[in-house]
């Protein structure tokens, strides 16, 4: 995966008189991303499953 900083708008950043963000270009594959999707997905998973079973034992 390839992220690189585009210079014009990190000096934009940089100034106080402004609410700009440094803006980053990504380049990747989604094969590169999927495993992070996964991961994402599962924690999710895992979080709302923890949830709902800590709804149902309180009712």
């Amino acid at each position: 995966m390839t992220v690189s900083h585009r210079a014009a708008d990190a000096s934009a950043a940089t100034s106080a008189k402004t609410d700009k963000v440094a803006r980053m270009a990504c380049c990747c594959k989604l094969a590169d991303l999927l495993p992070l999707v996964r991961q994402m997905h599962q924690e999710a998973a895992r979080s709302n499953a923890a949830q709902t079973a800590g709804r149902s034992e309180a009712a």
